[in-house]
């Protein structure tokens, strides 16, 4: 998923927004589990916050700064950027 679901942008944004083709990106097992951490890690090159994860981070932003997030995090993460 390009956008993550947690239970805060299932109320924001709806179940369609979330459960559609567009949001659903199919990965491999690895790359799957490596954006999972990184959505799971504290980086302050991403979040400004020494103790926020990025999903933190993200969970306050709109819609399409947490998708265009979701899409370069699938990107770097296949080319070993982050």
């Amino acid at each position: 998923m390009v956008l993550q679901q947690p239970p805060g942008n299932v109320k924001r944004f709806g179940p369609q927004a979330l459960h559609n083709t567009e949001n659903v990106i199919p990965q491999d097992k690895d790359p799957h589990t490596n954006v999972s951490s990184l959505y799971s890690s504290v980086r302050i090159d991403n979040t400004q916050s020494l103790t926020q994860t990025v999903r933190q981070g993200l969970s306050t932003q709109s819609y399409e700064a947490q998708r265009e997030f979701g899409l370069l995090a699938i990107e770097n993460v296949k080319k070993r950027v982050w």
